[in-house]
C-alpha cells in the first residue's frame, strides 16, 4: 500500500508533496513516483526532530510550497481516488530506538501499567479493539480499566497473567507487534517478525497520547502489594522475545 505526506489547501482537499525528491529520502521499494511504503515515509520523517524542523527542510528544498508553509500535513493511503488519513502518522528521531528495538515500546505500555494509568489502558484498547490480531484481549482490557476508573481501585483482572506470564496489556501489545500462532493446546507462540504497521500505530499512539495529557497528573491508586504483584506478572516478560532488531525494508 503506498503512503503520501500531503497538505491540505483546503478543508477535505489534499495535495500529495513528492518527498521522493528530498536528500534526506532513501527508496527501497516498489513504488514510484509520490508513493511511498510506510517504512519509506517513517524513514524520511526520523531525519528530523519535530515537524517545524520537516516543515523548513521541505521548504528550503522547494518541496513545500511559501504558501503552503503553515497548511496541515498528514499521512495519506490513495483508494478510489480519495486520500484517507492515516490513523496515527508521522515519527520523528526520539522514535527511532523503538521501530529499532520494539522491547522498548512494550516497556512503555510497561509504564502505564505499573503507574495505574487506567485511561491509558482504556483509550489503547479501545484504539486497537477492531484489529482481528488483538480484538478479544482489547476488549478485556478495556473493560477491566473501565471498572478501574469506575470504581477507582484497580481491577484485579489486569493482573491475571497469561500463559506466557504476560500480563493482559502486554499480551495485548505482542499480539499487535508480533507475528505468531496458536498451539492446538492453545498457547500463544510469538515469533521474531515483526508487523510494522501496527508497530508504527503503537508508538504514535502513545506519542499523541502523550502530547495530549502532558500536563495532566495521572491519579495514582498504586498499592504496594499491587506493585509486588505486578512485578510477579512482568518478570517472565525480559526473556520472552529475542531478536527484536529489525529491518524496516523486510
Amino acid at each position: 500500500m503506498a503512503y503520501y505526506l500531503t497538505v491540505s489547501r483546503k478543508k477535505g482537499e489534499y495535495t500529495p508533496l513528492d518527498i521522493t525528491k528530498s536528500k534526506y529520502f532513501t527508496r527501497n521499494s516498489r513504488y514510484r513516483n509520490m508513493g511511498v511504503s510506510l517504512p519509506e515515509m517513517d524513514l524520511f520523517t526520523m531525519m528530523f526532530n519535530n515537524e517545524a524542523e520537516m516543515r523548513k527542510c521541505l521548504y528550503e528544498e522547494g518541496i513545500l510550497k511559501y504558501e503552503d508553509i503553515n497548511r496541515p500535513l498528514s499521512a495519506r493511503n490513495l483508494k478510489n481516488g480519495k486520500y484517507h488519513k492515516v490513523m496515527y502518522d508521522f515519527l520523528y528521531q526520539k522514535d527511532i530506538e523503538y521501530v529499532l528495538d520494539p522491547k522498548k515500546v512494550i516497556r512503555r505500555v510497561i509504564d502505564k501499567y505499573v503507574n495505574d494509568d487506567y485511561r491509558f489502558m482504556k483509550q489503547y484498547a479501545h484504539n486497537f479493539v477492531d484489529f482481528y490480531d488483538c480484538g478479544a484481549t482489547a476488549a478485556e482490557l478495556r473493560m477491566f480499566a473501565d471498572n478501574s476508573i469506575f470504581y477507582e481501585n484497580q481491577d484485579k483482572h489486569l493482573n491475571d497473567p497469561d500463559e506466557n506470564g504476560d500480563a493482559l496489556i502486554v499480551r495485548m501489545t505482542k499480539l499487535l507487534i508480533y507475528e505468531y500462532y496458536v498451539t492446538p493446546n492453545g498457547d500463544t507462540v510469538y515469533k521474531d517478525k515483526i508487523k510494522y504497521r501496527n508497530l508504527h500505530s503503537v508508538i504514535a499512539f502513545i506519542n499523541n497520547y502523550d502530547k495530549k495529557y502532558a500536563n495532566e497528573e495521572i491519579d495514582d491508586y498504586e498499592q504496594e502489594s499491587l506493585f509486588d504483584q505486578k512485578k510477579k506478572v512482568l518478570k517472565k516478560d525480559e526473556q520472552v522475545i529475542s531478536g527484536e532488531q529489525i529491518s524496516m525494508f523486510e
